[in-house]
């Protein structure tokens, strides 16, 4: 009923709603951590390479039984399985060097394979898309005076709602600790009210203001605004806006033009949906008022319809969304934050990077792949010659340790300048 207080509120953690998110089996399950795709190929190499061997053995032993031993030594020896493994080791592990150096942090390489996979991408809004740190706001109507603006700083200060900390940040008061603020009352999602030296002050949307008039004030109908009352007499509003990351109506395109399908879902209320439609167009489905399961829920379906999912969210409020995802990226300002039930960690300011790591995983794949096939045709061509006993035992320890340098050079300077083409550092 006065100033500002701090509690400190017990309970038992299962009475929390994100613990009781988190009780769902989804977060008994691990993500992302098959091997690769070339494995299961990799797999019969060991199986071939000894019937190649025996088969040599055979055929040598009734032709010319003194080919036998550099015969088989050579097909042993020249057969690399270590290049089949290195092509993937070598160039995920570069990747993921890049990834980072991009400030996109990823669990771990098979990261890179379900990132590639994507077919849906889903968006959270607030701190994913939008910046927590900074808001668009400007005040319309009477100029407050001194005295009203300190009362206006005080009644927001006693909130601790979003729109009531960035109206309290907003005003650029001193000593306004000497105020006396009475009969204070927060009603949720509507407003404030409160007595502050002596003035009656109702804060909040055009609804909660108009109650218990005739009609004070024209309702709103786009965007957040705070509506300004003392003693019964409308002085004005604060026009209260998202301010939305530096490139986000570039990724959006970006995202399109990959044939993605797109969503964006939202705890908050629809009043930015007409500034978010100017960013991703009439055509991307938009959902808010979402909670922490209705956001769970979403990505479970679209997976059904769409697909592999990649969910940019950042917060607990989206675990359970980003463990349900195929690829969940937790967006954080700070590093240090981030849920754990994500499978990559993504800087804030590189959101507008996201379809150039997309676009970078998916050419991962092609790199990977073609140094197999080469690893596999170097292999080939070598056993070519030992089983006809005219490549030498001294030869083929030459040539497979070349084999892996080339594979790793190879898959190296191609990742890289792949990064480049896409336009990643």
């Amino acid at each position: 009923m006065g100033s500002v207080i701090e509690l400190e509120v017990m309970g038992e953690a299962f009475q929390s709603y994100i613990t009781q998110l988190w009780n769902n089996n989804v977060f008994a399950k691990k993500k992302n951590e098959e091997k690769s795709f070339i494995h299961p190929w990799s797999r019969y190499f060991t199986l071939a390479l000894f019937s190649v061997a025996i088969a040599t053995l055979i055929y040598w032993s009734f032709v010319d039984t003194a080919k036998i031993l550099p015969a088989v030594s050579s097909v042993l020896i020249v057969a690399c399985p270590c290049s089949l493994l290195l092509s993937a080791t070598f160039a995920y592990g570069n990747m993921l060097r890049i990834f980072g150096k991009n400030k996109l942090y990823l669990k771990n390489a098979s990261v890179i394979e379900a990132l590639a996979k994507i077919k849906s991408v889903v968006f959270d809004k607030t701190g994913t898309i939008t910046q927590n740190s900074a808001s668009s706001i400007s005040y319309e109507g009477t100029p407050l005076t001194a005295a009203e603006t300190s009362a206006v700083k005080t009644l927001a200060t006693q909130s601790s709602h979003p729109l009531s900390k960035i109206i309290a940040s907003f005003l650029n008061v001193d000593n306004i600790e000497k105020i006396t603020v009475q009969n204070f009352k927060e009603y949720t999602g509507k407003g404030l009210e409160a007595t502050v030296n002596g003035n009656k002050i109702k804060m909040g949307s055009a609804a909660f203001i108009n109650e218990g008039n005739s009609q004070l004030i024209s309702f709103d109908t786009s965007g957040s605004h705070v509506h300004v009352v003392i003693n019964n007499v409308h002085l004005g509003k604060f026009n209260i806006s998202n301010v939305y990351r530096d490139g986000v109506p570039d990724l959006v395109k970006e995202l399109k033009q990959q044939q993605l399908s797109l969503s964006l879902l939202s705890g908050d209320n629809d009043t930015e949906k007409d500034n978010l439609k100017k960013i991703f167009g009439a055509d991307v489905e938009m959902k808010f008022k979402q909670s922490p399961q209705d956001k769970f829920d979403f990505i479970k379906n679209n997976q059904q319809g769409n697909g592999n999912v990649l969910m940019l969210g950042d917060g607990l409020n989206d675990a359970g969304a980003l463990m349900q995802s195929n690829v969940g990226v937790a967006v954080s300002d700070n590093a240090a934050q981030f849920s754990p039930a994500c499978d990559a960690i993504l800087d804030g300011n590189n959101v507008k990077l996201m379809a150039k790591f997309i676009a970078y995983a998916k050419s991962g794949k092609t790199i990977v792949t073609a140094s197999f096939i080469l690893s596999i045709l170097y292999n080939i061509v070598g056993l070519s010659f030992a089983v006809q006993g005219i490549l030498s035992p001294m030869v083929a320890a030459v040539l497979m340790p070349a084999s892996s340098i080339s594979i790793v050079i190879l898959v190296t300077v191609l990742s890289s300048l792949s990064a480049k083409k896409i336009g990643l550092q």
